[in-house]
C-alpha cells in the first residue's frame, strides 16, 4: 500500500513541477500545489484515493500516514526511483 501511494503522491509533484517566474531557468512547484496550504494531509489523502469520514474530514490516523507518507518517505522514494533510471 505505501509504495502505490507514493507512487500518486510522486505522479501530483511531477505533474506540478514547472519553470518558476521567479528566477530564469530554475525549476520548481508552486508552493500551494500539488498540497494546498492549509489541510495539507487532507490533500493528500485525497491524491491517494483515502475516504475521508465525513466530507473532507479524516481520522487521526489517516492524517499521522499523511504526514508520514510526506515527511518520512516521499523524498527517499522520488530519490531512489530517480537513482532507478539512472542505474537501469
Amino acid at each position: 500500500m505505501i509504495e502505490s501511494d507514493l507512487k500518486k503522491l510522486a505522479n501530483a509533484f511531477f505533474k506540478n513541477l514547472q519553470i518558476d517566474n521567479a528566477e530564469f531557468g530554475a525549476i520548481g512547484l508552486d508552493p500551494k500545489r500539488p498540497f494546498g496550504n492549509s489541510y495539507v494531509e487532507g490533500d493528500i489523502l485525497k491524491i491517494i484515493g483515502h475516504e475521508p469520514i465525513y466530507k473532507d474530514e479524516w481520522s487521526r490516523e489517516q492524517e499521522e500516514y499523511a504526514r508520514t507518507l510526506y515527511y518520512k518517505h516521499l523524498i527517499p522514494y522520488l530519490c531512489s526511483q530517480w537513482q532507478a533510471l539512472n542505474n537501469g
